[in-house]
This record gives C-alpha cells, structure tokens and sequence, in this order.
C-alpha cells in the first residue's frame, strides 16, 4: 500500500511530467501534471528547513498553521509548509516518506479531484496530506473507506502521523454506541465507512434532542475506493427501517403460481436487461387461476406488483450468485464486491418473494422511516474528493453526478505486469478444465497464484476440482468473508494458490513473499504473483483491479481471463448469436482462437456498462425530486430541533395552553410542543417515503397509456409531498395528540 518500507534520504523523485499527454477536448480525465510542478517546489524548499525541527517544533508548527487556518486564512497558503510537515512526519513516525508521485496525488486531493493512483502506490500515505489540511480549519474530515476493517486499520496505522502534527484521529466501527461514535466523530480526523457515516446521518434525522446528534455539520469527504463507492454503490439507498406486524402475505401462495408457468410461453425472459415479463398467455392463464377478470384493473394493481415479484424473484434472482440462504434468512451479495450486505433487503415486495421462493418464513416488513441514497449522502459535503486504482473509465460519470475531474497519476516505478490475452471456450466445463490445468502448472513452480471469480457457486466448484488434483488452496467467498485481509495478505507468498471473488482484499496489499525478503526474492524470480480471472465482470474497472493485483511497484506479475460463451455477461449479451457459426463450433473442448470472438466480448462489456450507466442515471434522475424534498423538510426538523424556530402547535387552544404553562412551566412546555412536532414529521415523512416506494414500483406500467412515467412521478409526487405540507401545518390538537403533549410535559 505504502510506496517505501523503510526511511528514505531526503532525494527529489523528480518525475517526467512532461511525457503525460494533455487534456483534450474537455476530458474530465487531467492527465498533463504540470500544474502540481510549482506546489511540489515549494514543498521540496521547505524539506531541508522542516528536517531541523525536533519532534515538538513540528507539533507547534503545525498548531501555529491550525491557527492561521481558524483565523480565516485559505488553506492554499497553508497547503506547502503543511505537506511539508506531513512529509517529515511520515519519515520519522512510519519510516515511510512520500514519494512526488503521492504527493501529487495529495495535491489533486487537495483540488476536490478524483485521482487514479495503481494498486500498491501509496494512497493510505497520499490521503493524510489533503485530509491533515482540512482538519486544520475544526471542522472534521471524513475518510471514507470501502469497509470497516479498512478504517480501523488506516486510523491504526496513519494515527501517528496525525498525533505529531498535534490532530486527533479516530475510527467508527459497526456496532458502536451512540455515545462512541459521538466522541470518534468529533476528532480531527474520522475514518468510517460510507455506510456507517450514511446511516449514522439518517438516524440524526430522526433525533429528538440535539445531544443524540453524533455528527458534525459535514465539511469534507475522501472517499477511498471511489469508483466503487461513487459510481457503483451509487444507486443503493441507505434504508432506516423500524420493526411492523408481521405481514398476512399472499407471497407463498404467488410463488407456487409462477412457478407453474413456462418461460418462453408465459413469459419472456430478457437476459440482456436482466428483466422478465409475462406475455398475453401468462397474463390470462394467472387471471383464470387467480379468478380475476384483468390484471389491468386499477384495483388489481397491488396484486399484479406482488406477480411480477414473485416472477423476478423466481427467474432473475439465484440462490449463491445473488443470495445466501444462512440461518433461515436470505442474504444478500453485492454484485460488485462479492460480499453480503449486511441489513439490506430487496426493495418492496421483492424480498418476500424471494423468501416464499425459498421457503423461508417472512420477517416482519420493516417500515422505511428514512432513506437516502449514497450519491446524494456524498453530495451533502461540501468538499469532496476521491482515490481509486481505476478511475479513468469512470471519469465521465464522475463529472456528471458529482462535478468532480479525475487527474492520473503515473506509479513511481515502471509497471512490467504481462497483461496475456483472454482465453475463450464455448462452454464453461472447458474454461474450468483449463483454470485449472493452468493452476497446476503455475503452482509447479511455487509461484502464488491467486484466482478472481465472479460467484460463490463458482469459487467452490473451482476449490473441489482443485483439492481432487491434489492442490491446496485457500477460498475467500461471501460464505467466509470474515478472515479477507488475513487470506488476501497471503496471497503473495511461495505455494499459495487464493480463489476469491473479484473484488475481495480490495485495499489490502499483496506483497511477494509477504514480509520475508528471503522469499520475496524468490517469487519475484518465479515472475511474480500470477492472477486468473474466470469471468469478464460487467464493469472493466474491477477486471483492471484484478489485474492489479499483480505487478505492484514495479514486481513482476502476470494476468489473464478465462472465458466461456456460457458466462452469465455473454449469454446475457447474446455473443452466440453475433458470431458467424462457420468460425465458432457448437461446443468445442480447445480454446476459440479467432480474434472476432475476443472483439465481441470487449464490445459486449462495453455495452452492459452503457446499460449501466444508463440504469443509475434513470435512478437519479427519480430519486432528485424526493431528495429536493427531504432536504427541505429535514430543514424545517433542524430548525426546529435546535431552537432556530419555535412551533406553534398551541395555536388554536391557547387556554389549554396557559393552563400547561402555569403547571409544567413553558420551558417545559415549549420541549413538548417540539417533542410532538417533530414526531408528527417523522410520521408523515416515513409515510411519505412509502407512498414514493409503491408509486416508484408500478409507474412504469404508464407507458401503456403513451405518457412519460418520469413526468408522471414527478408530477405525482409533488403532489402527494404538497399535500404532506398541508397536513403538518394544519397541525390540530385532537385527543390523541393532546395526550402525548401532557405526557411530555414534565414540570421542571
């Protein structure tokens, strides 16, 4: 992670900028460096001058800067002598100084860039620079990581760095108290995951006193892993349920009816889009066993959702590839990182019809009490930045849901990884056969291999046709998820063979030999780490963040794909149907050698990312009228949470409101008056919310009647949020309410 292992003499890594190309034709991609030229200088004239200080000189140093900072002075005059500073710091703290090409990266940081740094160039190191800066000002930096072991592990190993330039720093962890992350989200700097951060920020919502509020009014965000984060997990909401009535389901019941029906003649199925519809036959045959006239019927509504549900669930969503079932519930996989998600649920109907699906008994519907998704999370800070390995091909998205440039930094050493060309079968019994015969091969030698697959299903077929040859191997899957980085960091050493699921690891280094040189030595004379990917996955990002996995800092290293024309991305595509038969066999157990196979699978994956692209921009562009909505009701709630405004609840009974004065004292009373307020928005939000959810989930159905379902959500749901309005101003003390003012009106 770190580009130096030990102290390093004090000798500018001066790099070419000038061999980077400019920017053309407004790219959001900056990859001419020699705007940082001049910045890096005047670091670097600083060096000598900042070497002299003893420890506690730096400290003061630093204080002296935080004074200026607080005192209103821009934090670009500051940035020089305070990189300056972070410099020396990591030398004497870590043992480890930056290199130019991480300062760089600090210094784009620094900008509100986005900036591409390979696997292995030091972008733990490169963050405490911009993120030290900031803290300057008081107002709390979040480093936002890609999970929990992550932010403990950075905050660990970053603290001392922070301490000696006199910041706090501090981790949140899940399963904190309240209390705990009160206190972690007031240091200087907080390292969190973006999930923990993001629910954390929806439960402040939902505070009844302003001392339950654990975070500060946001300032700035690094976001670690931020293609991921950004782009990929853009589209998931964060959800804060409460507990309701277990459901009276008819999704057993509607599960046993689609399982009845035939693809191809009840319904179609789109691999490509990854969606199924019924067709005119289906649509008839469930109206005759469910004993209604039509489906259609705006009284049906709930009922034909409720299908579609079940339908989805039955032929889209697959047990070990989008699900587990452990422990009698359904668990969810990240389709991106291989993971389960922890607390996330299909949306609506969905997972109850997995459940019945699976037979599964139904939890109890958790009712939506707040929502956000991370794209507009991430937009609440006002300054944002992000690191990634692989930003460049996210860089156009990047600047349109965030106004954020993607600069590239070259490595520090020249990378020689061998990325080989792809391996093609026509089907997936062959491409297995030849993993593993490459496997066996490489691991002759002791050379580490390690082994990316795309589902849980496939990384233990793998293992046992592995463990049959007489190979031992490690497996890393969302089964056994818990012991990532301890597995993921031994990949690099002599033997080793790792199966995982592509993205698993991410942010752990890989080092050859782990932490013996003796060895090191020697796998770097075997070539290095050899990576294997079984599948080509929907985004090119994570293929490239497999391959650079290998070839970190200039190591030796080797990549290549193995593919099948049975893979789930090119079944989905259609490739066999694009490939003239005449250069393609039905089934063939030696590799496709003709390069227009290779071709169509490249522009296959490009096209399921344009699909996807276009996917999260639908998602955003319905989810920006609700968030607009939000932020102006969550105003109000702050204003009111904080004394900024005062309700007037009390209006229309003004005697019964001095009698409560003269008994409870209007301090007290005016506590109630908020108290009630607040938890009459609560209610009428979470309403809301739900009211959006049903609307969101059946608007597509009118374009059968020609109009624009966008419109018309958005139409509808100004609607329903005027008439939200109104019920909360015209606020009436009925019987019930009255009853929860006296309660809360306690004398002092």
């Amino acid at each position: 992670m770190i580009a130096s292992h030990r102290a390093v003499p004090r000798v500018r890594n001066r790099i070419g900028w000038r061999h980077r190309l400019a920017r053309l034709g407004g790219s959001p991609v900056e990859l001419d460096l020699r705007a940082f030229d001049e910045p890096l200088a005047d670091i670097a004239r600083l060096e000598d001058e900042v070497a002299g200080l003893s420890d506690e000189r730096i400290t003061r140093r630093a204080a002296e800067l935080r004074a200026g900072a607080e005192a209103g002075l821009a934090l670009d005059a500051l940035q020089a002598p305070l990189f300056a500073l972070v410099r020396e710091a990591a030398g004497r703290t870590l043992g480890l100084r930056p290199f130019d090409v991480q300062v760089v990266a600090a210094l784009a940081l620094a900008r509100g860039r986005v900036v591409e740094m390979q696997t292995g160039e030091g972008k733990t190191l490169a963050a405490v620079m911009p993120a030290a800066l900031h803290a300057l000002t008081g107002n709390g930096v979040h480093v936002l990581t890609f999970n929990d072991y992550l932010a403990h592990r950075d905050a660990e190993w970053m603290g001392p760095v922070y301490r000696m330039l006199g910041l706090s720093v501090d981790a949140v962890q899940q399963g904190m108290t309240p209390a705990v992350r009160h206190r972690a989200y007031r240091a200087d700097v907080t390292y969190v995951t973006a999930r923990e951060a993001g629910f954390d920020y929806l439960r402040d919502l939902r505070a009844t006193d302003p001392d339950d509020v654990v975070h500060r009014p946001f300032h700035m965000a690094l976001v670690d892993e931020a293609d991921s984060l950004l782009i990929d997990e853009a589209r998931v909401p964060l959800v804060v349920a409460g507990r309701a009535e277990p459901r009276d389901s008819r999704a057993r019941r509607l599960a046993e009816i689609v399982a009845a029906l035939a693809a191809g003649v009840d319904f179609d199925t789109d691999e490509y889009r990854r969606s199924v519809e019924l067709t005119e036959t289906g649509l008839a045959q469930l109206e005759q066993v469910l004993g209604v006239s039509s489906l259609h019927d705006a009284g049906q509504c709930a009922l034909l959702t409720e299908l579609n549900c079940a339908l989805h669930a039955r032929v889209l969503l697959r047990r070990d590839v989008d699900y587990l079932v452990r422990d009698g519930r359904i668990a969810m996989i990240d389709e991106f990182t291989g993971r389960v998600v922890p607390d996330r649920h299909w949306p609506d109907g969905l997972q109850a019809a997995l459940e019945a699906k699976e037979g599964i008994a139904p939890d109890a519907d958790g009712r939506i009490l707040g929502s956000i998704p991370l794209q507009h999370f991430f937009r609440g800070y006002p300054h944002l930045c992000g690191m990634t390995g692989t930003a460049q091909d996210a860089a156009d998205e990047l600047r349109g849901l965030y106004g954020l440039e993607t600069v590239v930094v070259p490595t520090h050493r020249p990378t020689v990884r061998m990325d080989r060309p792809d391996v093609v079968f026509t089907h997936r019994e062959a491409k297995e056969l030849a993993v593993v015969d490459e496997i066996r091969r490489v691991h002759a030698r002791r050379r580490p291999v390690l082994v990316g697959t795309l589902t849980v299903a496939e990384s233990e077929r793998l293992a046992a046709r592995l463990r049959a040859a007489g190979v031992a191997c490690e497996v890393l899957n969302a089964r056994n998820d818990a012991a990532e980085a301890r597995v993921v960091a031994r990949a690099g050493r002599l033997d080793a063979v790792t199966i995982s699921n592509n993205m698993a690891g991410r942010g752990t280094d890989i080092r050859l030999g782990g932490a013996d040189e003796a060895e090191r030595d020697q796998v770097v004379a075997l070539g290095g780490l050899h990576v294997i990917g079984t599948n080509r996955h929907e985004s090119r990002r994570v293929d490239l963040q497999l391959r650079g996995r290998a070839g970190r800092q200039g190591d030796p290293g080797e990549s290549r794909f193995f593919v099948s024309l049975e893979d789930d991305l090119l079944v989905r595509y259609g490739i066999r149907n694009l490939i003239p038969a005449r250069i393609m066999p039905a089934r063939h157990d030696e590799p496709i050698e003709q390069p227009i196979v290779r071709e169509e699978i490249a522009r296959a994956q490009r096209i399921v990312e344009g699909q996807n692209h276009e996917i999260r921009s639908t998602l955003s562009r319905y989810t920006e009228i609700v968030e607009e909505q939000r932020r102006r009701l969550m105003d109000c709630r702050r204003a009111l949470l904080h004394g900024r405004e005062a309700p007037a609840v009390w209006r229309s009974v003004p005697d019964r409101y001095g009698e409560l004065v003269a008994a409870c004292g209007e301090d007290a009373v005016r506590r109630a008056e908020v108290a009630v307020t607040l938890h009459e928005i609560d209610q009428a939000w979470s309403e809301h919310l739900a009211r959006c959810a049903d609307l969101r989930e059946g608007i597509h159905l009118v374009r059968l009647g020609q109009q624009d379902p966008l419109a018309r959500f958005t139409d509808e749901v100004v609607d329903i949020y005027d008439r939200m309005e109104v019920e909360i101003r015209r606020f009436h003390i009925d019987d019930t309410n009255n009853d929860a003012m006296v309660h809360q009106c306690v004398p002092r």
